[in-house]
């Protein structure tokens, strides 16, 4: 008898728990269909480009942007300006871009799946807890409710990453380079040919490679609230979580965060790379515009190095965060900054050359 009255008492959770998983299977179906026929909220994320019904845009920093989009069809990509013509090594970075190109789209679809498993598991553990609250704790359901909702408003949690970080800041302009080719066939053109090639379509690959890895991240950082407070940094709460979460939005708005390390160490944002000799006394046009070239090369080269210890420092950090004794905060903090200063070697050198007071006889960097 008292188990028939408790059975009676619990049919109307019963059809509560029917009800709210048919909205969220439907809910998920609509968040599908929505997402192929291009029904997904606008999100405007400045330095980053936009993320919407029809696709997303992103913004690379002297190279253009690349479009992403979505339908029912499948998933489109195209590019902006920047070497990706030809047939040359190149093009063949443009061409991983291009193989990759559903990647994004992946990810919100696991995202979203992720997303509706956690719900369905979420009313369960609810049902479990009204029926055995000393067994099953109340927060075993919400945090699944609260990391549910989080997947499926994937877009908006990386726009509030991406804010937390660099709101209000914008990449950085660069004044571009004074030549693109040197006189003769000696190894110096060839080691600037190569540079002049690759320094387009690599920044794509940079901008693409922490696009998606912020997106990775930010579905870790989700996925960390199921943990339990006994998981120290990786904890929902802990210290790792919540760099996983900065280092996502700072890798969103790569470019920014180089503009802010920009403005704050040469006080503007724009990185001069237009190289002039200061003393040109009885050389030619030829002989001028070779060693334009080659300090032209080694500087796109120099940039291309500083890019990658920067986004790289960034990585070190969050493995400090996450308690790793492989990694310390003194390396991850030279990485970041002895990019930053890779990147804007000719504001460095413009500096180094006005401290000594070599500006007569040196290169400037306008």
């Amino acid at each position: 008898m008292c188990i028939m009255t408790r059975l009676n008492a619990l049919k109307p959770f019963r059809f509560l728990s029917i009800a709210l998983v048919a909205m969220i299977l439907t809910f998920g179906l609509g968040a599908k269909d929505a997402h192929a026929l291009g029904g997904i909220p606008n999100f405007s994320i400045p330095g980053i480009g936009s993320i919407g019904g029809s696709g997303a845009t992103i913004n690379i920093p002297g190279l253009g942007t690349i479009g992403i989009g979505w339908g029912s069809g499948g998933f489109t990509i195209s590019f902006g300006q920047g070497g990706c013509g030809g047939n040359t090594i190149g093009s063949v970075m443009c061409n991983v871009w291009e193989a990759t190109d559903l990647i994004p789209g992946l990810l919100s679809g696991l995202a979203y799946l992720f997303g509706l498993y956690l719900g369905v598991i979420a009313i369960l553990k609810l049902r479990d807890h009204v029926e055995n609250p000393n067994q099953t704790p109340l927060s075993e359901s919400m945090k699944r409710f609260i990391a549910g909702g989080a997947f499926f408003a994937l877009p908006m949690v990386m726009e509030a990453a991406y804010n937390t970080v660099a709101q209000d800041i914008f990449a950085p302009t660069a004044t571009g380079f004074n030549a693109t080719q040197t006189v003769g066939g000696g190894l110096d053109a060839m080691v600037a040919a190569l540079v002049m090639d690759i320094s387009g379509p690599i920044h794509l690959l940079f901008g693409a490679f922490c696009y998606l890895a912020g997106i990775v991240f930010i579905l870790i950082g989700i996925s960390r609230l199921l943990k339990s407070a006994q998981e120290g940094p990786r904890g929902p709460a802990g210290f790792g979580t919540m760099m996983t979460f900065i280092v996502g939005g700072t890798l969103l708005s790569f470019d920014a965060i180089m503009g802010a390390f920009t403005g704050s160490l040469f006080a503007t944002d724009t990185i001069t790379t237009y190289a002039e000799l200061n003393f040109d006394s009885g050389m030619s046009a030829d002989e001028l515009n070779h060693i334009h070239t080659v300090v032209s090369s080694v500087l796109a080269f120099m940039m291309i190095i500083g890019w990658i210890s920067f986004i790289r420092g960034w990585f070190i950090i969050r493995d400090v965060a996450e308690g790793s004794h492989q990694a310390s905060l003194m390396a991850g903090m030279t990485h970041v900054l002895g990019g930053a200063l890779a990147v804007n070697l000719g504001p460095v050198l413009n500096a180094v050359q006005e401290t000594f007071g070599i500006t007569g006889y040196g290169i400037l960097f306008t």
